[in-house]
């Protein structure tokens, strides 16, 4: 079978299995650590995972989160409230009403980054933009964070997004260079890019690969229901793609009979 053909059929029937886009972005919160508290790689790693709207989320108060944001953005829009307020508008379903937020912290008039964008705002301006399938808006976004020294410590962050845009688009290789990127340098929780790269690997039909990312993903986060589900939906995927071979047993050779 064609190669190509091979594994768009396997991404396709990946999708299917799922039920939703195959790769995920990195939504893990990191419960206790404010935006405000950035202090050195780590911090910067997860800033955009450990706002104060993730905490909420964590916490099972989005509904409340969200009305407090609401008001704060009307009363006060700053850059750390509209990060918080545009997370929450994405994670119940706004997306973009989550980028027009972000807009004026992340991109001009005319659509180009701005020169002065905080990091954060780019890596968040991309996750709104993915969510609407923008990902040509998101690369761009994502790549002005991986192209500045200075936004080093966000560039596992930028990776692991920019792994998920080219991810739904096709580019499983590439995708997966991106995702191996982001988990060299990711500083927190792992489980979530070790899913996506299980998931961009499978999508490759590199089944055995991605069973043992995602097992390894398992081990660290034993309760991940969605992780232990794609383990499932893989291993069925490699029980229908991946021929099994007949059994032939050799006959044992004639013994020479002594004279």
């Amino acid at each position: 079978m064609n190669k190509i053909i091979r594994t768009s059929t396997i991404a396709l029937s990946l999708t299917a299995l799922l039920g939703v886009t195959a790769c995920k972005m990195n939504n893990a919160p990191v419960v206790g650590k404010a935006l405000d508290g950035i202090s050195g790689m780590h911090d910067e790693t997860e800033a955009r995972l450990a706002t104060s709207a993730h905490n909420a989320i964590a916490a099972g108060k989005t509904q409340e989160a969200l009305a407090l944001y609401t008001k704060l953005y009307s009363q006060n829009g700053t850059a750390d409230v509209a990060l918080n307020y545009a997370q929450l508008l994405r994670k119940t379903g706004s997306p973009q009403k989550a980028l027009d937020i972000l807009k004026p912290f992340a991109v001009n008039g005319d659509g180009t980054v701005r020169d002065a964008a905080a990091p954060v705002m780019l890596n968040e301006y991309a996750a709104a933009s993915i969510e609407l399938g923008h990902y040509h808006a998101a690369e761009i976004s994502l790549e002005k964070v991986l192209k500045s020294k200075q936004a080093f410590g966000f560039h596992a962050d930028a990776n692991d997004l920019l792994g998920v845009a080219l991810d739904a688009q096709g580019w499983h290789q590439e995708a997966e260079r991106d995702y191996k990127s982001a988990l060299k340098d990711w500083k927190g929780d792992p489980t979530p890019v070790m899913n996506n790269l299980g998931l961009c690997l499978a999508a490759q039909g590199l089944f055995d690969e991605s069973l043992a990312m995602l097992r390894q993903a398992l081990v660290k986060a034993p309760h991940n229901a969605e992780i232990a589900r794609n383990i499932d939906m893989v291993s069925r995927l490699r029980k229908d793609f991946v021929p099994t071979a007949p059994i032939t047993i050799e006959p044992p050779p004639a013994a020479h009979r002594k004279k």
